[in-house]
């Protein structure tokens, strides 16, 4: 019996495919191969997932939580479709209160919250930690971070009463934090 993930059936080599149409940001030909490929493997979760990305690239939010639900409410307790969902819900203009829930996604934002983990991050930290580090581990706790590494950046220098820095501000990949010793 055949699943859907059989090597001789796979290209390994298929995301060449997505990566010109993304270069050359063709977002009606990445919806439809990637409508193709969740057709073509119906049982592979990934493939699924990538066609709701499309749907959103292309900005058809209410047909990607359509698509997604039944997906979401068997798969779930793995995080299955969480970003896309979130995605199409704040291009409805709506928030995550608006959408049927079984356990509610990890939402981080750029608040006092935030603030707080990222003091957690690195309290003990002798070194200055890379603003890509910070957003990596802050990706692993939450279901959904509503920034990028950029606005991130941008947030921690904000907030430079707490967190010493070096690297050059125009360039927030080359970023590093630490937090700031405080005499008391």
């Amino acid at each position: 019996m055949k699943t859907d993930f059989e090597e001789e059936d796979y290209d390994f080599e298929e995301w060449e495919g997505d990566a010109n149409l993304i270069d050359n940001e063709n977002w009606v030909g990445l919806l439809e191969l990637r409508k193709q490929k969740a057709q073509k493997r119906p049982l592979d979760l990934y493939a699924q997932q990538r066609l709701a990305e499309a749907l959103v690239i292309n900005k058809k939010y209410i047909e990607a939580i359509e698509f997604l639900k039944p997906l979401y409410s068997v798969n779930y307790d793995s995080g299955f479709g969480i970003h896309e969902i979130l995605d199409a819900l704040y291009g409805l203009g709506k928030t995550e209160d608006d959408f049927n829930w079984i356990i509610k996604p990890n939402i981080f934002r750029l608040d006092k919250e935030l603030i707080n983990k990222c003091i957690v991050l690195l309290k003990g930290k002798r070194k200055h930690v890379s603003v890509v580090t910070i957003f990596c581990d802050l990706m692993m706790e939450a279901d959904y971070l509503a920034f990028n590494e950029e606005k991130l950046c941008e947030f921690l220098l904000k907030n430079d009463n707490l967190f010493d820095f070096i690297g050059d501000k125009d360039y927030y990949f080359n970023m590093e934090f630490k937090l700031k010793k405080i005499n008391n």
